[in-house]
């Protein structure tokens, strides 16, 4: 370089060194699309906290039932919606299963079983209906005064006739056994005391009282067969789709809701097989491919409520909470946008963590606005607008 360019470079440099300095220029603030507005260097006041942005909700699903994964319907950062099915597993036994137990329940309440039904209800009402009449005859008279005296007139009859044969037999006693006469007066004897026994037999129950094990007996069999109506009734209305009371027994009744209980435990074990979303969301995790083996509890999909965004604090100490109240007002500043959010708290957490040794609370704000661009793990700052 030419000496005399050098020198006049030099006393140019040494002229700006020493020269007034220029007014800073104010950095602009910058408006970003969603509203928000960046502030480099502006002061936030009151309750400050670090944070990160969040999912809404995450689930983290697993089958309940080992089994070889037969079908995936989903990959990594699909959107999904509510009860959207995600994985199956082989269903071909718990199909199965589940057919056997439904053809059980049609047998049990079909035309010809309710017919079944109907006639046993009637068997038990007829069975009942004698109960009850022998139950009656235990508070009423056998016989009526009049029926009394006559049968004691027969059998003062019959033991005349008795004492008439018994003496015609003694006078042919010694006979003979072939003896025709003598036959004829046996004969005669023995037929006359069978029907003086036969009187008394009569006269002694028409007379008699029930003894207390015959009450009992009587009773005991009208309450068994009032019970079995009652239970071939509910039975029947079961059948046929009528409510019956919570307290309604019988083995009929008992068979029928077992079938019932076996097809509602199929359908649930097929259902297992299956992985539905719970929520609206998306694949953020899927562990397994087809023909892979599920264990029962192991994770094999992730969805996340990535719609519904919010933060959570990391750094809320335990000076600052107790300044901070469900739903106050907040800002958060989302630092890979650069833009700053309205919010109010949404939840203050009962327990705290330690981080480095101090006492934090981890406090959930949502955002008023979801911004265009914001994603789960961004970090954010948040400031909690003081009380009025």
């Amino acid at each position: 370089m030419n000496p005399r360019h050098l020198a006049a470079v030099l006393i140019l440099a040494t002229a700006t060194a020493c020269g007034p300095l220029a007014a800073e220029t104010p950095l602009p603030t910058v408006v970003l699309e969603g509203g928000g507005t960046q502030a480099p260097g502006a002061s936030r006041a009151g309750v400050t906290a670090s944070g990160r942005v969040v999912a809404g909700r995450e689930v983290q699903l697993a089958f309940s039932v080992p089994g070889i994964v037969e079908g995936i319907h989903v990959a990594l950062g699909d959107e999904v919606r509510r009860s959207q099915a995600l994985l199956e597993l082989d269903a071909t036994t718990a199909q199965l299963e589940l057919d056997r137990a439904q053809r059980t329940l049609r047998e049990m309440t079909s035309a010809a079983a309710i017919a079944a039904a109907e006639q046993a209800l009637a068997t038990a009402q007829q069975a009942q209906d004698t109960a009850q009449k022998k139950v009656n005859s235990l508070t009423y008279p056998r016989a009526t005064e009049a029926f009394i005296q006559n049968l004691q007139g027969e059998i003062t009859l019959a033991r005349r006739e008795l004492a008439d044969a018994t003496r015609a037999y003694n006078h042919v006693e010694d006979l003979p056994d072939n003896d025709p006469g003598k036959a004829r007066a046996l004969v005669r004897m023995t037929d006359a005391q069978m029907n003086l026994n036969t009187l008394v037999g009569r006269y002694n129950w028409y007379t008699g009282q029930p003894s207390e094990i015959d009450v009992a007996l009587t009773y005991a069999n009208l309450h068994a067969a009032t019970t079995a109506v009652q239970e071939a009734e509910w039975h029947l209305a079961a059948l046929q789709g009528k409510p019956i009371p919570q307290e309604a027994s019988g083995a009929g009744l008992a068979g029928l809701e077992a079938a019932r209980d076996a097809v509602t435990a199929a359908q649930a074990a097929l259902d297992s097989t299956r992985l539905v979303s719970p929520i609206d969301g998306e694949i953020v995790g899927l562990e397994i491919s087809p023909g892979e083996y599920a264990t029962p509890g192991l994770v094999v999909v992730v969805v996340s409520d990535v719609l519904n965004l919010q933060v959570e604090t990391t750094d809320l100490s335990e000076r600052d909470v107790a300044s901070v109240e469900v739903r106050q007002a907040a800002t958060v500043f989302i630092e890979a946008l650069g833009i700053e959010v309205p919010a109010s708290v949404q939840s203050i957490s009962p327990v705290a963590d330690l981080l480095g040794g101090d006492v934090v609370y981890k406090t959930v704000v949502e955002l008023e606005s979801t911004p265009p661009g914001l994603r789960a793990g961004m970090s954010a700052e948040v400031q909690f607008e003081p009380e009025p």
